[in-house]
């Protein structure tokens, strides 16, 4: 039961933003007055969890988590005379959780939250480094039982803010960066309050200059919390704090403009308050 009792103590041990889900040029909005349509397919499997001694706790534990996501952005039909625009977006995400730790094993299928940004603001210091910034918030979706052992849904809101930075060094080279603060709200069926977290996610990637449709590079994610979770009001043991780092390869093939597919690996590793597993990730971009 220590495995079962371990994941309910850190609400999942799962923050909302999904680690890992940003390295494919994330400072390029659509262009004014455009409409960017992107899906997300995830694979999670994890067969171990680990404490925060980065220890693995002791019993039976599977978890498969899926995931589809479709996302909207629109670029709105205006510029500032410094070059400034506006995007808002909205991301719609379920799918299906398994979880077996021996004594127990639950399975459940629904809709997991929206992520809604009413305003990302664009600046491109040049044609080869973009930024964008943008404040978010997670809204849950889906049924929630808290005597389940495993939900599609954290049950907790989120306020998201994001900064973005895409830079091409030279027309070969990429490299991306997408640091993310994560400040949750308490879970009103379980007074559990998850702590803070800080996430970047990053890209490092070659385009051959005799291929410029294919790109491949090194992906992954660094993800902190760096506030204790509260439950009743009182912290919970140590402060349960997540940590995890997550790298693996990533491909790029694109298929016309702003069209294309990607595939990656990420496997996770330095785990502490959470489960320790592997993603395989499927996603694709095209305008509207």
């Amino acid at each position: 039961m220590t495995a079962a009792t371990s994941l309910q103590a850190v609400e999942n041990g799962v923050a909302n933003w999904p680690n890992g889900v940003n390295t494919v040029l994330p400072a390029i909005m659509p262009e004014p007055g455009e409409t960017q349509f992107y899906g997300y397919t995830v694979f999670y499997s994890a067969d171990s969890y680990k404490d925060t001694n980065g220890d693995t706790t002791p019993g039976k534990f599977e978890l498969d988590v899926f995931t589809q996501a479709f996302r909207l952005n629109h670029t709105w039909d205006h510029q500032t005379d410094s070059g400034i625009t506006f995007t808002s977006g909205a991301i719609l995400s379920g799918g299906r959780n398994s979880l077996d730790v021996g004594v127990a094993d639950d399975s459940e299928t629904g809709l997991n939250q929206i992520y809604v940004t009413p305003l990302y603001v664009n600046w491109s210091a040049s044609e080869a480094l973009h930024f964008s910034t943008g404040f978010s918030g997670f809204i849950p979706l889906g049924d929630y039982d808290r005597n389940n052992l495993i939900n599609t849904t954290s049950n907790t809101a989120s306020y998201v803010q994001e900064f973005n930075m895409t830079w091409f060094p030279n027309r070969e080279w990429e490299l991306s960066l997408s640091p993310t603060f994560t400040f949750n709200f308490k879970n009103d069926d379980t007074d559990y309050e998850s702590g803070d977290v800080f996430n970047v996610d990053y890209f490092a990637g070659y385009r051959p200059a005799s291929a410029p449709q294919w790109q491949v590079g090194i992906a992954g994610h660094y993800t902190r919390q760096f506030s204790d979770d509260k439950q009743n009001g009182q912290t919970v043991g140590d402060g349960n704090r997540l940590q995890k780092l997550g790298i693996g390869p990533q491909v790029f093939y694109g298929l016309g403009p702003r069209t294309a597919i990607v595939f990656k690996y990420l496997h996770e590793t330095e785990v502490r308050n959470g489960s320790e597993g592997r993603s395989f990730w499927f996603q694709f971009a095209m305008p509207l």
